[in-house]
């Protein structure tokens, strides 16, 4: 018995090693699962390394009867020197037939989009990701969570 236990927790290790390694993950819940414009999400992180670049996601979570294709957001960066840059996005969480562009389990499904490829940060410091849902109504039901993800890669500019 012991035995077993120590073979499970060695295997278990060595899968959580072959995980990503990201430079930043957080999440954010969305109370009730209804997005309100009022419910802005920070998502703040400092960067050293200027000469890196990196690939940012979006994390999403939603239920499977989220009643649009897409999604739109207002992302806005607040740089360590306080200058402040806002953008709208949109992330299509169905294609045009309805099926998910995530992955579904039960109700629940999850989409991790893409927000940059190759994502520069020219100022060392702290920088603050601020998300804002930008539809047409202020409330927007079956969004869950949402996160944001930076990971590191191994380019440099």
């Amino acid at each position: 018995m012991k035995q077993l236990l120590f073979l499970v927790l060695v295997l278990s290790f060595l899968f959580s090693a072959c995980g990503p390694n990201y430079f930043y993950q957080s999440s954010k819940d969305i109370p009730n699962g209804v997005w309100r414009y009022q419910d802005t999400l920070d998502f703040p992180f400092t960067i050293e390394d200027t000469a890196a670049l990196y690939r940012m996601y979006i994390d999403f979570s939603h239920a499977d009867t989220f009643p649009n294709q897409n999604l739109y957001m207002k992302i806005s960066t607040l740089f360590p020197d306080g200058k402040r840059v806002s953008n709208p996005y949109s992330f299509d969480f169905f294609n045009p037939q309805g099926a998910s562009n995530g992955s579904c389990s039960g109700h629940r499904c999850s989409l991790k989009a893409v927000l940059q490829e190759n994502a520069v940060f020219r100022q060392p410091g702290k920088y603050v990701l601020t998300f804002e849902q930008f539809m047409r109504k202020d409330a927007v039901p079956g969004i869950r969570s949402v996160g944001l993800i930076l990971e590191k890669t191994k380019e440099k500019r």
